[in-house]
């Protein structure tokens, strides 16, 4: 009988790791989140509360098309794409979900600019917000095939670039006009995200290698027939994604709509602190699926319990690293990035309850990634619906009775409910695929 082989040191893990495309992707997305943070605070000190709540009302309908892109393109592209076995055929498919991905963003612009007007905006406001959500959900596709592909430094130079254009356009905008309007900044956004992806692509491309016949495969557009299929497999994600995003933004549009721009302002810069926390969040998910999910295909089902506790244990953490930072330097933040505009109003109590409310996210991140990996859409769909219409129903609950921050509240009760729900059902998921197994093996 052999020995087993012995396992590898800590420093030869170490090395292994560093020489991998992690770091260097890491280091991207950490650029990428400086960046938008960076932006932020500068808005919050020079535009009004309402210009600065339209740019985060701008986000947070990014985040909506993002998750609705994640659905019906990304999550077929890094769940079902990876495991065909044949070359010509991923590339049919690959061709025919950029297709998707294109007819979907031109859904978001024109439903965008719609919008806008009739809530009010401005023609210029609106033309960049609706610009921006669709160049921000499009260029998701180039940067789930590298995820997909396991060629993490292909995003990692698209959000190089994205960071560079965006900081050169910002920053001409701001050398011309120092009051820095939202729909111009949005449009530097829009222009930045068009060129990263087309980045992204360029390298994809360079590097494509040719099938067994000698030709490359496909890598444009493709016949929308085969996409029937594909839906009936992921239309429970569509629904899964919207209700999970209104869970944790429904006072976002509960707030905005009721009161306008200027009373969403505080929560949004509330919340700055913690959005690179959450786009972090989301690089995981994107990066995690395509592993999970070739894990399960081959039935290691320990490794894929092990990375959710790893992962959870180290997101926990960070948050409470940064929870005890601001708790720390409150006064100097409080100064910098909130006293000049938001003064009055309560910014310690909504800054605590969003770094609650990020915990309690964090907590369902994995066995949310886990459940996509392992199709159960129609699960997700429905723990979503039901923590969607409790965070609904108290958020505007809370809005009548209380006041506009303690809406928070109500997003936070219904984040906690979703990771207690998933983490039970991903449980009972995976005890039963253990349990399907044991019994093919048992004779």
């Amino acid at each position: 009988m052999q020995a087993d082989a012995p396992k590898a040191s800590w420093s030869a893990r170490l090395t292994t790791l560093l020489a991998s495309d992690f770091p260097r992707s890491f280091a991207a997305q950490i650029l990428m989140s400086a960046f938008h943070f960076g932006l932020n605070m500068v808005l919050l000190r020079i535009v009004s509360p309402y210009e600065y709540g339209v740019f985060a009302f701008a986000w947070v309908l990014a985040m909506f098309a993002l998750a609705i892109n994640n659905a019906l393109v990304s999550t077929p592209l890094s769940i079902y794409t990876p495991i065909i076995p044949d070359a010509a055929e991923r590339a049919t498919q690959k061709a025919m979900l950029a297709s998707a991905n294109l007819v979907l963003s031109a859904a978001f612009l024109a439903g965008g600019i719609s919008y806008a007007l009739l809530a009010g905006f401005s023609l210029q406001i609106s033309t960049g917000l609706a610009a921006f959500v669709a160049a921000y959900a499009a260029r998701h596709y180039s940067r789930t095939i590298g995820f997909a592909q396991a060629r993490a430094l292909v995003v990692a130079c698209g959000d190089v670039v994205y960071v560079l254009t965006g900081t050169i356009l910002v920053g001409m905008l701001y050398l011309s006009d120092p009051t820095l309007a939202v729909g111009p900044v949005l449009m530097a956004l829009t222009a930045a995200n068009l060129i990263a992806m087309l980045a992204e692509r360029r390298i994809l491309d360079s590097r494509s290698k040719p099938d067994e016949s000698g030709r490359r495969p496909q890598r444009y557009l493709g016949s929308l027939r085969g996409y029937p299929p594909v839906w009936r497999r992921i239309r429970w994600a569509l629904v899964g994604a919207l209700t999970s995003m209104f869970l944790g933004q429904a006072h976002s549009f509960i707030v905005t709509s009721s009161l306008g721009p200027e009373a969403f302002a505080p929560l949004a810069a509330g919340f700055v602190l913690f959005g690179p926390v959450r786009v972090a969040l989301i690089q995981w998910q994107n990066m995690a699926k395509p592993v999970i999910a070739m894990n399960l295909d081959a039935r290691r089902y320990d490794e894929v319990r092990n990375k959710i506790r790893t992962t959870n244990l180290l997101a926990a953490m960070a948050v409470l690293f940064l929870a005890v930072v601001l708790y720390l330097l409150w006064p100097w933040i409080h100064e910098l990035m909130f006293a000049r505009r938001y003064a009055d109003a309560p910014m310690g109590r909504i800054v605590t309850i969003w770094c609650l409310i990020t915990l309690a996210a964090t907590s369902y991140n994995a066995p949310s990634a886990a459940l996509q990996a392992l199709s159960e859409f129609r699960l997700l769909a429905l723990a979503s619906v039901w923590g969607a219409f409790m965070s609904a129903t108290l958020v505007w609950t809370l809005l009548a009775t209380v006041s506009t921050d303690a809406t928070l509240w109500g997003v936070l009760a219904s984040e906690i409910f979703m990771a207690v729900l998933l983490a039970w059902c991903l449980s009972r998921a995976l005890d039963a695929v253990d349990d399907t197994r044991s019994s093919v093996a048992a004779p």
